[in-house]
């Protein structure tokens, strides 16, 4: 259970970047995912490095899994179980509103071709296709995680950056891709030719148009919330003024009595 326990620490360096960038909680929903996200990848990563050196691992004395079976089928099982599971991340960010559904779309695409590679691996167990899960795993990890980084909805909180001219800056940057993004878009290109509605009838600029629309109103109505509070504050100000008034007048008749 090494590689288990030693994908704990391995997993602790992207929570620790998110609490310090943001002050945010370990237990922040984009921290337990960042966090999950490397210990997932540790697997297919390191089972994979194993199985190709497992002759050198045994001599060492030290008692990986692909060292106490034969024919690797149990390293295989694993590789495939946890390229799975890594699959998943995507579609929890989205569903979890941490990321835009663009970030689930894309990495379908990318969890389909590491997925092909664990299914070869475990179909033929040869250290071949053991090197190509591993080399697979070295650029997997960097892009999952700039797809995370492009497509957070962190970027979209504008009170957030704006006191903060690196976020801001960085803010500005990840708009820009994903603007270029969109007119790389699919639905967008192909939609206008074959329906009248063109654009509008492009999932992800639907859904992009709704979350904006649900945050103008969230801000709408925080502004008349905060507009109604002043009005209040500012007429129990002007009735108390008016209450001292006559107070006052009604002591000075007296005194004058």
């Amino acid at each position: 259970y090494n590689t288990w326990v030693g994908a704990v620490v391995g997993a602790i360096p992207p929570v620790m970047g998110w609490t310090a960038a943001t002050g945010g909680s370990i237990m922040d929903v984009e921290a337990l995912l960042l966090g999950s996200t490397l210990y997932l990848w540790q697997m297919p990563h390191f089972f994979a490095l194993s199985f190709m050196h497992r002759v050198d691992y045994q001599r060492g004395g030290f008692a990986m899994v692909p060292c106490l079976e034969p024919d690797g089928e149990r390293t295989a099982s694993i590789v495939v179980r946890y390229a799975w599971y890594l699959s998943a991340v995507p579609f929890v960010a989205t569903a979890a509103e941490v990321t835009s559904s663009m970030f689930a779309l894309e990495g379908v695409a990318l969890n389909a071709y590491a997925l092909t590679m664990a299914h070869r691996f475990q179909r033929e167990r040869t250290n071949a296709n053991a090197r190509k899960v591993f080399l697979t795993s070295l650029w997997y990890l960097p892009c999952l995680l700039m797809l995370f980084l492009i497509h957070s909805k962190s970027w979209d909180d504008e009170k957030k950056n704006k006191n903060d001219f690196i976020a801001n800056y960085l803010s500005g940057q990840i708009h820009y891709v994903r603007e270029k993004g969109r007119e790389l878009c699919v639905h967008e290109a192909v939609l206008p030719m074959i329906t009248s509605q063109g654009k509008d009838s492009c999932p992800i600029s639907v859904a992009t148009r709704q979350t904006t629309s649900r945050n103008i109103s969230t801000t709408a109505v925080h502004e008349a919330s905060t507009t109604a509070t002043s009005m209040e504050e500012a007429l129990t100000t002007t009735v108390n003024a008016a209450a001292g008034t006559k107070s006052g007048v009604t002591s000075a008749e007296n005194l004058n009595q």
